[in-house]
């Protein structure tokens, strides 16, 4: 991986021990979850939706059993396809359903553990330390749910690698200044918009830190010269962000084609959020969906308008019900307890326990090293806008899976701070 710097023998001793604890843990996971060929929900969908593209070329998704869902057999734009695509190209090689889940539920043990490297990697890339890059890597390799949902048929996984990939590499490209490297930057946001798109908006948020913030400081060449810090105008600003911007199209102008050639209009993302968005618009979950009427049900463009019509008769009439729903309520829902809590019930207890450690030691890291590093700041201030985008739809704690990274980050800060503060400082030796 591209460094600043040369990782010390201890610290690459102390990955190699990560990266095989949480492959170990991913392991036992598998194993405990093998012979379960049941799938349900979301992934029997997808599932579905892979054998179906392999063996007729239609590309659409259905809810299976919901009489809103949709028809198999019908292209559609629901749901983005880097996740079916996985699929489909395991389903093709084997050739057999049970074993594409076995094969997948591998991969994505494989990945889930590659993304504690990737942890380490992208926050030491952007910040410079060690201690804080470890602790992080440790606490994406132990965390119970990135551990259990390597053996399910969900998107979770992929999108949490290709969002650490795109950290490390954004971050090796505004640090070294290298064109490949911005464009390289952009296709790995486009591999993850395929994957789950809630991230879009974010595109442009590090280029508006960049602006304003006005200066750049790039420690290390590709080369290994240092350079002095220089202004960063608009002018640079444009030019990354259109080298960015190249790379995300590159990757995104496939399915865009498919959109207008299949489908007859450009979707730039997908088109299965209207039910989402209306689910999250009745607070506390008063009176929920009973005002429906049967024409909305299951068109996505209609729940997606009665949800916004929801919303502007509800702070008209309640402004701060609905207030305190869309900010602390939805929030509340989405942290309160762990993803896949209940999934193996032996563990739940130190699942929570880790889970409230990770927020109680995350929040307070945050803030603080929010207020001691600009850098730290912009980190936090893009998972803050990630937040706020999750709270336009239904809370679940399935949405914090991708959040959690933040915290852990704030919560490896935190304790780094607290070394430093108690570590005795070195005597400075005399030079003569």
């Amino acid at each position: 991986m591209i460094s600043s710097r040369k990782t010390r023998p201890g610290v690459v001793a102390l990955l190699i021990c990560i990266f095989l604890l949480a492959l170990a843990l991913r392991g036992m996971a598998f194993l405990r979850f093998k012979d379960n060929m049941a799938l349900s929900g979301d992934a029997r969908n997808y599932w579905l939706m892979s054998h179906q593209l392999a063996d007729t070329g239609i590309y659409g998704y259905w809810y299976d059993g919901n009489p809103y869902g949709g028809s198999p057999g019908v292209s559609n734009a629901r749901v983005m396809p880097g996740y079916p695509l996985l699929l489909t190209l395991v389903y093709k090689i084997l050739g057999d359903p049970w074993r594409q889940i076995t094969a997948v539920r591998l991969i994505q043990a494989f990945l889930g553990s590659l993304s504690a490297l990737l942890a380490f990697a992208a926050v030491r890339r952007i910040f410079g330390k060690d201690l804080p890059a470890v602790l992080t890597a440790l606490l994406v390799a132990v965390y119970p749910p990135y551990v259990l949902s390597c053996t399910l048929l969900l998107t979770e996984v992929l999108a949490l690698f290709t969002m650490l990939l795109y950290f490390y590499i954004a971050a090796a490209a505004f640090d070294t200044g290298s064109r490949f490297l911005h464009v390289l930057a952009g296709i790995a946001f486009g591999l993850h918009i395929l994957v789950r798109p809630t991230m879009l908006p974010l595109f442009v948020l590090p280029f508006i830190c960049l602006a304003i913030s006005g200066r750049k400081r790039n420690t290390v060449s590709f080369a290994g010269r240092g350079s002095l810090a220089r202004p960063f105008t608009m002018r640079k600003v444009w030019r990354i962000f259109a080298l960015q911007l190249a790379g995300f199209v590159a990757v995104m102008a496939p399915w865009w084609i498919r959109n207008i050639v299949s489908l007859g209009s450009l979707i730039i993302t997908a088109k299965g959020d209207g039910n989402a968005f209306l689910a999250g618009t009745y607070p506390y979950w008063q009176d929920y969906l009973k005002d429906i009427p049967e024409s909305v049900r299951g068109v996505n463009d209609a729940q997606r308008e009665w949800g916004i019509r929801r919303i502007i008769n509800g702070l008209r009439n309640d402004p701060w019900l609905y207030v305190k729903w869309f900010i602390w309520g939805k929030t509340k829902y989405t942290f309160e307890n762990p993803y896949l809590a209940n999934m193996v019930p032996e563990i739940k207890n130190i699942q929570e326990y880790i889970h409230r450690m990770i927020i109680y030691a995350g929040i307070p890291g945050i803030i603080w090293h929010s207020i001691k590093d600009r850098k730290g700041f912009c980190l936090y201030l893009y998972g803050l806008v990630f937040l706020a985008i999750h709270l336009m739809f239904v809370p679940d704690p399935r949405y914090a899976y991708q959040l959690m990274f933040f915290l852990m980050t704030g919560a490896a800060f935190l304790v780094n701070q607290i070394y430093e503060l108690v570590r005795p400082s070195r005597p400075q030796r005399v030079r003569f």
